[in-house]
């Protein structure tokens, strides 16, 4: 009795596509080579919010508090005194609320800052928040900030 089996001498070639997807797999996968999405256009007007137009250092913080004259309205207190051009700093403390409160205010800051540049005179600016500004809206803000400074 022969239990062996006859085995051809020449290899099958190997396929291509061997590999078995799960069943939880997207079995279309890549459809060839897709071109690169297209460029965002650049808004040019914006204002880029730069380190020379930012409020940076402790000693600028203390001496637009020591030296400037304080605004205060319904949702800023604005700490100001004049300046070659107009910079921002904004002092949100933890007694203002939680860091998400604390960044939705300075990106509304922010906001209001580069929308009314042009507008704004030469003043390092140092922007404190009130409790009402949780409520407030990136137009009121701005609003505010315009009018505090006129």
């Amino acid at each position: 009795m022969n239990h062996e089996t006859y085995i051809p001498t020449q290899q099958t070639p190997p396929q291509e596509n061997t590999r078995i997807p799960c069943s939880y797999e997207d079995t279309r996968g890549p459809q060839g080579h897709q071109p690169p999405p297209p460029p965002r256009p650049q808004k040019t007007s914006r204002l880029i919010f730069s380190k020379e137009l930012r409020l940076r250092k402790r000693g600028d913080f203390q001496r637009v508090a020591r030296e400037g004259k304080r605004l205060v309205g319904r949702y800023l207190c604005v700490d100001c005194r004049p300046a070659k051009k107009a910079r921002l700093g904004i002092s949100a403390s933890a007694r203002y609320g939680s860091s998400p409160e604390r960044n939705r205010f300075k990106r509304l800051v922010r906001e209001a800052f580069r929308h009314s540049y042009a507008t704004l005179p030469s003043l390092d600016l140092n922007v404190i928040p009130r409790q009402c500004a949780k409520k407030a809206t990136c137009s009121n803000i701005t609003d505010e900030l315009v009018r505090l400074l006129k």
